[in-house]
């Protein structure tokens, strides 16, 4: 056994299958600690389920790139947003744990992977590898190379409220002014449906429903994306206008293969934002912050805008809500009016009934001339 003390815990160091394990078994005792290595080569023998895979165990990397990336761009085919986000996350894993076999992958060696990366990018893009990785070793599970997943006991890191960007008017028509046609109806749907830019790609004829001024979501990021938006007069005229030119379905075929979907829009909005010459730039994005924010300060509540935007629960809706300074101010005027409306009917009250001025003519034998009276509201002195 090779359990050594390190730090006030004791570590195992040893080889399985030509791979180095050298572990933190995270106890004090050396007994204990060997009990633990013991433990932890059964489980790279025998998996923690006793079933051991027939076959060879390839490389991370041979497993990514041979089968999983194959995989997913069939699965994904009606997504290839998503198939390019593992495309991409498998970067960096395979530069990390290629060279590793899939049951060699420990939580030692994600959380490492997890550290070192968060050195050079976001928690959240960090945050986007994990889930990826996640992904793929799940499939691996369902291929009969793994029994658990070791991405299963990280910890993600903490991401924040996160950076998102409102739109105001003015940038607004500034924006859609210099928008090439394409461009200016995806931003306009977006805008005035709140859907996500993925979602108004994948939009199709048969899911448009124009008599009844709705439009159907049959899928999307979670499963809370599948929704009804109703439509306003600019979404319905931009509609109208993308369902006459749509051949295969699709209201926003590829430029290259109009029987699939377009997937990106960004180097016509790098275009409009740079002839614009608007001051701080936004993504696309940011234009479905905008919907979120506009529509709460117009009064929309949370549990209806949550509806509209498909998310999982209101907490994630109150993130895109971001009043503006001038909704700020007009909240405290409104504040402001209804104080001062509450003192005065305070003061009202203590006065009691308010008191009128009349004119009453004395009879013969008075003092002669009219005289001012008192009387209340009723006519009584």
């Amino acid at each position: 056994m090779s359990a050594y003390k390190r730090g006030g815990v004791y570590w195992y160091d040893f080889w399985f299958r030509g791979i180095r394990y050298r572990e933190s078994a995270g106890l004090t005792n050396k007994n204990a600690a060997t009990d633990a290595e013991s433990i932890r080569r059964a489980e790279l023998a025998e998996g923690r389920a006793g079933i051991v895979h027939r076959g060879p165990v390839p490389k991370f990397e041979d497993f990514v790139k041979n089968e999983f990336m194959p995989w997913s761009e069939k699965q994904h085919e009606t997504h290839p947003r998503t198939h390019q986000y593992y495309r991409m996350s498998s970067k960096p894993l395979i530069a990390s744990l290629g060279k590793l076999p899939l049951d060699g992958i420990t939580t030692a060696y994600v959380e490492r992977f997890k550290m070192v990366r968060a050195e050079n990018v976001s928690p959240a893009s960090t945050n986007r590898d994990m889930a990826a990785l996640r992904y793929m070793l799940n499939f691996a599970i369902r291929q009969g190379y793994l029994t658990r997943n070791p991405v299963k006991g990280v910890k993600f890191l903490d991401e924040g409220p996160g950076f998102m960007r409102v739109v105001s008017h003015e940038e607004q028509k500034r924006y859609l002014d210099k928008a090439r046609p394409l461009l200016r109806d995806i931003a306009s749907l977006i805008l005035e449906t709140g859907m996500r830019p993925e979602e108004v790609f994948t939009a199709r004829k048969e899911n448009v429903h124009l008599d009844r001024r709705y439009l159907f979501v049959p899928k999307g990021k979670t499963c809370f994306a599948r929704r009804n938006i109703p439509l306003t007069d600019t979404a319905v005229s931009v509609l109208k206008r993308r369902m006459r030119k749509a051949r295969f379905g699709w209201l926003f075929p590829h430029r290259r293969n109009p029987q699939v979907p377009m997937t990106t829009i960004q180097k016509a909005h790098e275009e409009a934002l740079k002839d614009a010459k608007l001051r701080s730039r936004f993504r696309l994005y940011d234009l479905r912050h905008t919907f979120g924010s506009r529509s709460a300060m117009a009064g929309v509540d949370l549990a209806t805008l949550k509806e509209l935007m498909g998310h999982s629960n209101i907490s994630i809706t109150m993130r895109y809500v971001h009043p503006t300074p001038e909704h700020k101010q007009e909240a405290l005027r409104k504040l402001e009016r209804f104080q001062v409306e509450h003192v005065f009917a305070m003061h009202e009250k203590r006065r009691g009934p308010a008191k009128v001025r009349t004119l009453r003519k004395w009879p013969k034998g008075g003092t002669g001339g009219n005289c001012c009276e008192n009387k209340g509201l009723d006519g009584e002195p």
